[in-house]
């Protein structure tokens, strides 16, 4: 008798994992009048390395696609010289050429921001973080850090088609070296960007939308004021560095992920992410819910993977992926791919920029 009972739940939950796998971005009805505010990130960047001009390959993406709002990152590595001196000409074209367009601009600043490897610091700021540090607010790197971001916002803050400071991506998740960040710091961020600009203009914190057993990010939420927005990034498909790793015997045993498999997110039922929780207490807190990142590629970590057959996500999952976030009714939703499609359209694989259109140009 035990031994069926064990042979029955071994093959329920077979079935509820051959389910999450068969159907990974799930189906849910919605009000087809229904449209959010689209946006996009950009990183001049990543334009570069894959092998697009940055500047002409942005302008293009402002000009084709009918985007309400652009995502720009800052780098401190890349955008801060030795002498201390901001080197933000790249930044200021783009947020220039998105006000011609009608544009609005959203500036994602702080010690980790969007695009690889995450944490952008100098390696001067970077030797002070040791492996597994939490950056609070009395770090070492700290005092430099909220300069920064008061020059940036100093710098910045006379362009009044920037709508938003986005403080830190994904701040309470850790990277590669399990560096997080710390609601201590994000707050001290926030105050000193709110002291900075004189539009006052309102702030965009943010989180991975992970499972239900994660209620980290409601940390996050007294730092912001009412019209402040929480958001979320939305990946349907998803891989790790690590498929599982484990210390033994003070070894770190590491087995890293596969590279065509992907691991669903929203097709668990109960314990996948519940977008309309996170949206109720987002709400009840005075704020509005953004998705800054739903996902609109496949994962890349080298250029040939670009132009693999079997990519792990598809342009088909960019519409399904859509109509899954419609049915929440959420009023602005960020789709994150802008240089893998261009540059498969440079390679002659126009299906990607085309299904975009039809998402956001509609």
């Amino acid at each position: 008798m035990v031994l069926r009972g064990i042979l029955v739940s071994l093959l329920l939950f077979s079935i509820y994992i051959a389910g999450a796998f068969a159907n990974i971005i799930p189906i849910r009805k919605f009000d087809p009048g229904f449209r959010p505010v689209y946006g996009t990130s950009y990183s001049f960047e990543q334009a570069g390395w894959y092998g697009l001009e940055p500047r002409e390959a942005y302008v293009k993406l402002l000009d084709e696609f009918n985007f309400d709002w652009a995502r720009l990152p800052f780098f401190w590595d890349e955008m801060v010289d030795q002498s201390g001196k901001l080197v933000i000409d790249d930044l200021k074209f783009a947020i220039e050429e998105a006000k011609k367009r009608n544009v609005k601009v959203v500036i994602a600043l702080g010690v980790k921001t969007p695009y690889y490897p995450e944490f952008h610091l100098p390696n001067e700021v970077r030797s002070k973080i040791k492996f597994g540090n939490r950056l609070t607010a009395d770090h070492p790197i700290a005092k430099d850090l909220i300069e920064v971001d008061r020059e940036v916002v100093g710098e910045l803050s006379v362009y009044d088609n920037i709508i938003f400071w986005q403080v830190e991506n994904e701040p309470l998740i850790g990277n590669v070296n399990r560096w997080k960040i710390d609601p201590s710091l994000v707050a001290a961020e926030v105050d000193v960007v709110r002291k900075t600009d004189p539009g006052k203009r309102p702030i965009i914190l943010n989180h991975a939308a992970v499972g239900f057993y994660d209620k980290s990010w409601e940390e996050l939420l007294p730092i912001l004021k009412p019209g402040d927005v929480f958001a979320v990034n939305a990946f349907f498909k998803t891989k790790g560095i690590d498929l599982f790793n484990a210390k033994i015997f003070n070894r770190e045993i590491h087995i890293f992920w596969p590279d065509h498999f992907v691991w669903p997110v929203y097709s668990w039922g109960l314990a996948s992410p519940d977008l309309s929780e996170i949206k109720k207490k987002v709400e009840a807190n005075g704020n509005r819910f953004w998705i800054l990142e739903m996902q609109a590629e496949p994962y890349i970590k080298k250029l040939e993977e670009a132009q693999d057959l079997f990519l792990s996500f598809e342009p088909a999952d960019i519409k399904a992926a859509d109509s899954f976030l419609k049915s929440y009714e959420i009023e602005s939703v960020g789709l994150w791919g802008a240089h893998f499609w261009q540059y498969r359209e440079k390679k002659g694989d126009q299906t990607w920029t085309q299904t975009i259109k039809d998402v956001v140009n509609n």
